[in-house]
């Protein structure tokens, strides 16, 4: 009788879930904040699009809001470009609103509904500080002062709210200007706690593959708009002072290229606002180019390419990138009807299948 009654007051004082201890927290979203050049595709310009900036950026934004659930959004910075007619084209922050921020403000509640729950209410967008001047890095100077890019002091000022331990995901959709200012800022003021915050992951400035090549893999668009930059950028990571990881060009030639093709696919996802964006933003060969959107993909750690699959020192080497495309190439199928549930979720329109995706082995 003794031994019964101490098992039960072991039992009563003992935390535990026989006293209804609290679930375990929920893991932690990635905080993310995003640097790209997207902007206004009705605007002319002398690219291969007839455009002032490659609209693949406006189908990679739409998957992003598709997928803002899983995410912690801190910042979304347009027009982060250094094209000299933008010097006067209208504020592509309020572009950006107009068309993606209000299709997502009117589906969201659709697919907090369906999808289970975790879409901001809203997401904003800012108007890069480089838009009009078209300032590029120079290598000379030290930033001491960011009184003059203020879309670099946001994310500064982001990163040294963010606690101890906390990381911010820099993607890096475009060239790296800001990015760039931003390091060396910390490092000139001695802000060396605010770099071990930021995590910067790129969409191909650089490729031994595809545009460069393995003597020359900096060869291409996004490394050459800003070339200082870039080369700033992968010093600081190969010494290690940042964390940098480099998708190289497995966006197009895994996500993109792996993808289904055709129209009667894609018209699919034009039963719902932000599906239509993603859809006609940039759609050539018979699919939808979001190339960009490989960054935010390894983010999610069960998509094909994670993290683990691309080293933080800024390398690319020709096996790792085959190799990641391969893998994107194998999970686009998977990726693309992911995001067409999603699209329909954004209509109202149920679909079977849980909210994270499938979660095979790699």
């Amino acid at each position: 009788m003794k031994t019964r009654r101490l098992v039960c007051l072991l039992l009563l004082f003992s935390p535990g879930p026989l006293l209804g201890a609290a679930a375990p927290a929920a893991p932690r979203k990635a905080a993310v904040w995003i640097y790209t050049d997207m902007s206004d595709k009705t605007i002319p310009g002398p690219n291969h699009m007839g455009t002032l900036n490659d609209p693949d950026d406006i189908s990679a934004m739409a998957a992003y809001l598709l997928l803002a659930d899983q995410f912690d959004t801190r910042g979304i910075v347009v027009a982060s470009t250094h094209r000299a007619e933008h010097a006067t084209t209208p504020d592509q922050a309020a572009w950006a609103d107009g068309l993606i921020g209000a299709a997502f403000r009117a589906e969201s509640p659709h697919l907090n509904r369906l999808l289970g729950g975790g879409f901001p209410a809203d997401v904003r967008f800012t108007e890069s500080g480089i838009k009009a001047s078209g300032e590029r890095y120079d290598p000379s100077r030290s930033y001491t002062s960011l009184q003059a890019h203020p879309t670099v002091r946001a994310l500064f000022e982001e990163a040294r709210r963010e606690p101890a331990g906390g990381l911010i995901n820099v993607l890096c959709w475009g060239p790296l200007t800001e990015p760039a200012i931003l390091v060396n800022h910390a490092i000139a003021t001695g802000n060396h706690e605010v770099l071990a915050k930021l995590r910067f992951i790129a969409h191909w400035t650089d490729s031994p593959l595809h545009q460069g090549t393995p003597e020359h893999p900096e060869n291409v668009a996004n490394c050459r708009e800003d070339a200082a930059a870039c080369a700033y950028l992968k010093r600081m990571a190969r010494e290690r002072r940042i964390d940098y990881h480099e998708c190289g060009a497995i966006g197009q030639h895994g996500i993109v290229s792996g993808s289904p093709k055709g129209a009667a696919y894609f018209d699919g996802f034009k039963v719902s606002r932000l599906g239509r964006i993603f859809a006609e933003g940039k759609f050539v060969h018979h699919s939808v180019d979001h190339s960009d959107s490989a960054t935010f993909w390894v983010l999610l750690g069960h998509w094909g390419v994670t993290l683990q699959h691309i080293p933080p020192d800024g390398t690319n080497s020709p096996p790792r990138e085959l190799a990641n495309e391969k893998i994107f190439k194998d999970w686009s199928r998977r990726i693309h009807d992911e995001l067409l549930r999603r699209a329909r979720a954004a209509a109202g329109i149920a679909s079977d299948g849980a909210a994270s995706g499938p979660k095979p082995k790699e």
